[in-house]
């Protein structure tokens, strides 16, 4: 007889989402501090997708085998794909909480000292650039981009808590498409028999 997810893989599931969502914190806190000491360096614009992006996913696969470990070794697609979502929406939500907690009570003045920094990043490497007909052009394109800059930094800084509910929901979906590609990966090919141990 075929399983579904029974509570007790919820529950891990739920457990390995809140470990995902702490690394992610400390990764986003990582990558929210280098950001000075990197002023000025070509590293600084890999940075964010470093830890954010390479190092998650890195740990969320290590973590994925970890849970079908947890699970029995043995799960099928229907049902690592149910598991692996819920640990990557349990995450979202630690992170998310964490993260807007940390900037808004401990650290409430990084952010906008971090966007100082990317801008005389994004202005020099600009001013260096030779990619312009004149000096003219040249100007024209760097104040674009700098009130661009400030007009999303602002968006940001004054988004409403609906605002950012939204965003959080949106953001579910390319978390149940990265579910689907590691439940696709790690899948045995069996059907789950029983309860697991879990």
């Amino acid at each position: 007889m075929e399983v579904g997810v029974d509570k007790n893989s919820k529950i891990t599931s739920i457990v390995y989402g809140v470990v995902l969502g702490v690394i992610s914190f400390v990764l986003g806190l990582c990558s929210i501090y280098i950001v000075r000491p990197l002023a000025g360096s070509s590293l600084l614009q890999f940075t964010n997708p470093f830890f954010n992006f390479i190092l998650f996913v890195g740990v969320t696969v290590l973590l994925t085998f970890s849970l079908r470990k947890k699970m029995g070794g043995i799960w099928d697609f229907s049902k690592a794909l149910k598991c692996i979502y819920i640990m990557l929406v349990i995450n979202h939500l630690v992170a998310s909480v964490s993260t807007f907690s940390y900037l808004r009570y401990v650290e409430p003045t990084i952010q906008e000292e971090n966007f100082h920094v990317m801008m005389n990043a994004r202005i020099e490497s600009m001013e260096k650039s030779t990619n312009f007909a004149s000096e003219e052009e040249k100007q024209q394109t760097i104040d674009a981009s700098i009130e661009q800059m400030e007009k999303d930094n602002e968006s940001v800084a004054t988004m409403t808590l609906g605002a950012r509910v939204k965003g959080f929901i949106i953001t579910l979906l390319p978390y149940f498409l990265f579910a689907l590609l590691l439940a696709a990966l790690t899948k045995n090919g069996q059907k789950s028999i029983g309860n697991p141990t879990v």
